[in-house]
């Protein structure tokens, strides 16, 4: 048998460089880059979760970048959008990229607004502001602000809910939380959060929403990935 010679051997450790999956990278898709808005249109929307996310403090909030948690491969885009709970303020953006999944990718996030010359402010009370991470046919994702998490410290739950002006609960396996209404009189978006411990959400995710209205009560179930 002769041997490979070196320039033979460079050329198959090219190759095999070639043939690893590269790590996971979103960028901002362009045209589409996420920005701030204040006073926006808002869209029309039905949707009883609006954002989900790793409960954040106020200084996680303000962070530049947020994680996203992908529980499957795929390649294509993630839809981010941040909304205050009165639709004045609304962040949106587009990025693209690919993933081996069951992993979280990190995705920056500009701090300027195109409606105006000066940076927008971005709301600080974590209740008010919800944030939804969307892939493949607006399947909901978990967010976390901040490029780390806080060690040691124990992680809830946040679901941001649109009650429709009932009182709602959600369920996780034989745990039901009542959800804390926000009191905002002319809510747009949402108007109640739901919290609950990341370690009682089932291994199979689903959790399950209860809207009671007097004495009427509807469910809906509601996967959760996490991870």
């Amino acid at each position: 048998m002769h041997g490979s010679s070196p320039s033979g051997r460079s050329a198959a450790l090219a190759l095999l460089f070639l043939a690893l999956p590269a790590a996971a990278q979103f960028q901002p898709a362009p045209g589409r880059e996420y920005r701030e808005f204040d006073n926006p249109v808002n869209p029309v929307r039905g949707e009883a979760v609006v954002g989900l996310a790793v409960a954040p403090t106020e200084t996680a909030q303000q962070a530049s970048v947020v994680q996203v948690f992908v529980p499957h491969p795929f390649s294509g885009e993630i839809h981010v959008e941040t909304a205050t709970a009165n639709g004045r303020f609304r962040g949106e953006g587009v990025y693209s990229g690919s993933t081996k999944g069951k992993e979280w990718v990190s995705l920056r996030l500009t701090r300027s607004s195109p409606l105006n010359d000066k940076a927008s402010l971005r709301p600080v009370s974590p209740t008010s502001l919800a944030i939804a991470a969307r892939g493949p046919g607006g399947t909901l994702y978990l967010a976390r602000w901040g490029e780390t998490p806080l060690s040691g410290s124990p992680e809830l739950l946040r679901l941001y809910v649109n009650s429709r002006r009932a009182d709602m609960f959600v369920r996780a396996g034989a745990r039901v939380v009542r959800c804390a209404p926000m009191g905002i009189p002319q809510p747009v978006r949402f108007d109640t959060y739901c919290d609950l411990a990341m370690a009682d959400v089932p291994k199979d995710g689903q959790v399950l929403l209860i809207r009671r209205d007097q004495f009427d009560e509807q469910t809906q179930a509601f996967k959760v990935y996490v991870p």
